[in-house]
């Protein structure tokens, strides 16, 4: 089966603008779809910044579902897919909770082997747009909105979450294209919309069977 669709993910850590990118690219991008993250339909999030170890495995696999559900909504008249977030790096946050204690290595066995099977079956990611900023711009960002559930993030969990980030960019395939902005000044959504376009418009179609 040929597949045009090319999935684009907007990743990055937490506060680094991912949500306000991906909506102002749809806005501009014509035959998009978009999906933002919602971190608030995790049932189990506030529990999991209250007791890390406790609700650990429980908040990773509901953040698991809720990504996987947005594959049930994809339009197949679309070109791009953008993803505030994609379901391919939440490795990233597991890992970082099994090296930390918070995952025992029964979880994170059991968690790894669910999110294997989905990214081995969901579609890949054409380009992977990645945000940074430093934990200082990201935390006071974090105070700014006012999110309850976040309320007890810190610094040292934010720069943790940058280099387990640069793990996974490290880890992803030649075939995904990535492009990296800092967003401290806050965002070139002019420069990162050209730049996606122009590398957009020079991949090829995969040809799936």
């Amino acid at each position: 089966m040929r597949s045009s669709q090319m999935h684009v993910s907007i990743s990055g850590g937490i506060a680094v603008g991912k949500t306000t990118l991906a909506a102002r690219l749809s806005d501009a991008m014509a035959d998009t779809q978009c999906f933002i993250e919602q971190p608030e339909r995790n049932c189990y999030l506030a529990d999991f910044y209250e007791d890390m170890n406790k609700w650990a495995f429980h908040s990773r696999i509901g953040m698991l579902a809720l990504f996987l559900s947005r594959y049930e909504r994809l339009d197949p008249c679309k070109n791009v897919v953008l993803m505030d977030r994609s379901v391919h790096e939440l490795i990233t946050f597991a890992r970082l909770h099994f090296d930390a204690g918070n995952l025992s290595s029964q979880d994170f066995s059991i968690y790894r082997s669910i999110y294997r099977g989905i990214v081995t079956l969901a579609p890949p990611l054409r380009v992977v747009v990645y945000l940074q900023c430093s934990p200082q711009v990201a935390l006071a960002r974090i105070h700014s909105r006012e999110r309850p559930f976040e309320a007890k993030v810190t610094e040292a969990y934010l720069s943790e979450i940058r280099r387990y980030y640069e793990e996974w960019l490290s880890s992803l395939p030649h075939s995904t294209q990535v492009l990296r902005y800092d967003s401290d000044d806050g965002l070139p959504v002019e420069k990162v919309q050209n730049d996606l376009m122009h590398v957009l418009s020079s991949v090829s179609p995969q040809e799936e069977t």
